[in-house]
């Protein structure tokens, strides 16, 4: 339900213009922190290596706040489960019935869990559950699509960064009221990871024979998730399937052309609203949206009319009155 908050839309400034786009391409080398987040260096001591699975759970279910579940992992480079070789996904699926919807940040639970399989690798369930969603890069495609999308619409924010065995998760604040699940395909090479969805995480095995790392100048540690730019979030929520007489959004939204654009961008943001999303987070996501599939963009001010308008006519439905005319 849209709150009263919508009121204060009108009020606040015109919105400010984007960001300075970037001019270099993200740099592809990185540092690999092939340790848990616990672990500060090699660690010599043989029981504690045998236990660097354990420690890590326990680590980010206590020090982090992330809901964590065992996963398969990979035995003389193959899946530890019944397919072997033959698993189409080695080293990441789970143990326990459930999944990530089981996932705990119970220590006793965390305990129990590795002790039976002390070789687990480790997942961590996103979303609500953690507090956090995630932007899954696969390989170079993944790369080249996210510096193409930040060439035209501004750089993604610092944030925590893990290395997997062929590309990167960016880790990303759940915005009170947004809803985002799990999302394949969202660009080519870029995946969603959100609600009912889990991660593999540091220092469980890739099938490759590397261990998911935390890059380390954005350790969970030393820095918290960042709020996804609203380019980012629009971008999420674009694609729509055909199902029941839905609107197609992804083909309306892939090109917006003049004579259409007020009314498009009006009618997504009533579907904005519509998934509780405050209004000035409504705002910053239509701009993007604007910026992005538009041609050519309205102007800022004319995108916050648009918005302001709709704002107003959930808010007198709320109350109860009728539009004028």
């Amino acid at each position: 339900m849209i709150s009263e908050r919508i009121q204060g839309l009108a009020k606040e400034d015109a919105p400010e213009a984007r960001g300075e786009r970037r001019d270099t391409m993200i740099n592809s080398t990185f540092i690999l922190s092939q340790n848990a987040p616990n672990v500060k260096g090699n660690e010599d001591n043989s029981s504690k290596e045998k236990d660097k699975m354990l420690r890590a759970a326990l680590h980010y279910a206590n020090e982090l706040n992330w809901a964590v579940l065992p996963l398969h992992g990979i035995r003389n480079g193959i899946c530890t489960c019944s397919k072997g070789k033959d698993c189409p996904s080695p080293g990441k699926h789970p143990l326990i019935q459930g999944g990530a919807h089981s996932a705990t940040k119970t220590p006793e639970i965390i305990k129990k869990w590795w002790r039976r399989w002390p070789n687990a690798n480790i997942g961590i369930a996103v979303g609500k559950k953690s507090g956090f969603f995630v932007l899954d890069i696969d390989g170079e495609t993944g790369e080249e699509t996210l510096a193409d999308l930040e060439l035209k619409n501004g750089p993604l924010p610092p944030t925590v960064e893990q290395l997997t065995g062929n590309g990167r998760h960016l880790l990303f604040q759940t915005r009170t009221g947004a809803k985002i699940g799990n999302a394949v395909g969202i660009a080519p090479g870029l995946d969603i990871r959100g609600d009912g969805g889990y991660i593999v995480a540091a220092p469980s095995q890739h099938i490759s024979g590397r261990e998911y790392g935390w890059e380390v100048e954005h350790d969970p540690n030393d820095l918290a998730p960042a709020l996804a730019p609203a380019w980012l979030l629009s971008l999420i929520w674009a694609p729509s399937q055909k199902q029941n007489g839905q609107t197609d959004w992804e083909t309306i939204i892939a090109n917006i052309p003049k004579g259409k654009r007020n009314d498009t961008l009006a009618r997504y943001t009533g579907r904005l609203l519509a998934r509780d999303l405050e209004p000035t987070e409504a705002l910053k996501i239509i701009i993007a949206l604007n910026n992005t599939f538009c041609s050519p963009p309205l102007d800022d001010d004319e995108v916050f009319k648009v918005v302001n308008s709709i704002c107003g006519a959930e808010l007198r439905k709320l109350r109860g009155e009728k539009d004028a005319g």
